[in-house]
């Protein structure tokens, strides 16, 4: 339910809209500069715009290859006035990176609270040696996000903005220990927020406490299969700055390193659609712990409800598998061990 889908041409740039969320992506880059989120609070209706006063402005944008500053071409891929407003869907493509390609999709549904992005990675048989290297999306929300839930044991305030940092001799540039704050003492680094791919499904910031609008902006994946590694693949969520990642290929920690391709080998891959999320909570809950609690479990409901929808119905590609082409397999995984009888299966991956 809810209102039409629309889809408006504006030149350099395309606006999606759904009445509930609205972004604005710039065509040639692929990357998005409003995530504008309508809702309720008890003044009435309030539209914000998540990433405002975020890094460089605030921007959802594509690394590849450690390449940034890809130059796409935009398409329509599905038009909501074919389909009465029910969804939308719109697809840059770029091989600004040689011997690659990659396509980004976004895509809208009526009632949606927030909206789907695919990444799609090919190589073809005119390209030559090729390894993919750290490709992700970084998303750089807006200056009231002060809370970062990664899981239960990291999800507390962040020291974003009125504290000081130092760097520490000898260790790693990313390292720097807080001088005032209410973190003082305290030493922090990106790879503190790390969480392994095949548990975590949700990850994000919300906006509480004095100042804050009682809102929340999240990465939601309603699956694993499509990241590099396995269910044991560990890789950053976030970090200080109101960032948030997905890292779709990555080397950190290791496991993840199976994307080099050979000359005229061809592979294609679709990485999502994964869903960026936005939810808000009354503004009765002055408390931030309270406020960011209740966000971050309404983050993880709306999680189980993506995975139990996964294969989406909704999402069609030449490339991406439907649930009538996939199957199951049942068996037993059995430890036969004369050192170990007692040994168990029970819990392995």
């Amino acid at each position: 339910t809810g209102a039409n889908v629309t889809l408006t041409d504006n030149g350099s740039t395309v606006t999606m809209a759904n009445g509930i969320v609205s972004i604005v992506c710039t065509k040639s880059g692929a990357s998005i500069n409003q995530i504008n989120y309508t809702y309720n609070n008890s003044g009435g209706p309030q539209t914000l715009n998540l990433l405002a006063g975020g890094h460089n402005g605030g921007q959802m944008y594509w690394e590849n290859s450690s390449s940034q500053g890809l130059s796409f071409t935009y398409s329509v891929v599905v038009d909501p006035a074919s389909n009465g407003g029910n969804y939308a869907e719109i697809s840059m493509v770029t091989t600004s990176v040689a011997n690659d390609v990659l396509e980004v999709h976004y895509s809208l549904l009526r009632g949606s609270t927030g909206f789907y992005a695919t990444a799609i990675y090919g190589h073809r048989s005119v390209d030559g040696v090729f390894g993919m290297g750290e490709c992700r999306d970084n998303i750089y929300a807006g200056s009231i996000f002060n809370w970062m839930s990664v899981d239960a044991n990291r999800n507390r305030l962040m020291e974003v903005s009125g504290g000081s940092a130092i760097g520490v001799r000898g260790a790693p540039v990313e390292v720097s220990l807080w001088t005032n704050g209410i973190y003082a003492g305290q030493y922090e680094d990106k790879y503190k927020y790390s969480a392994d791919l095949g548990v975590n499904h949700v990850w994000g910031w919300s906006s509480v406490g004095s100042g804050g609008k009682n809102v929340g902006l999240w990465n939601i994946s309603a699956s694993s299969e499509y990241y590099n590694g396995g269910p044991l693949k560990r890789e950053l969520m976030e970090h200080i700055g109101t960032t948030v990642l997905n890292m779709l290929n990555g080397g950190h920690y290791g496991m993840g390193s199976d994307g080099n391709f050979a000359s005229g080998e061809v592979w294609t891959k679709v990485c999502g659609p994964y869903f960026i999320y936005c939810n808000n909570v009354t503004n009765t809950l002055t408390a931030p712990s309270l406020a960011a609690q209740a966000l971050y479990n309404d983050a993880l409901a709306q999680g189980a409800a993506e995975q139990a929808a996964w294969p989406y119905s909704w999402f069609t590609n030449a490339n991406y598998v439907p649930a009538a082409g996939r199957g199951t397999i049942t068996g037993q995984m059995v430890i036969a061990d004369s050192g170990n009888p007692n040994a168990s299966a029970a819990g392995l991956w």
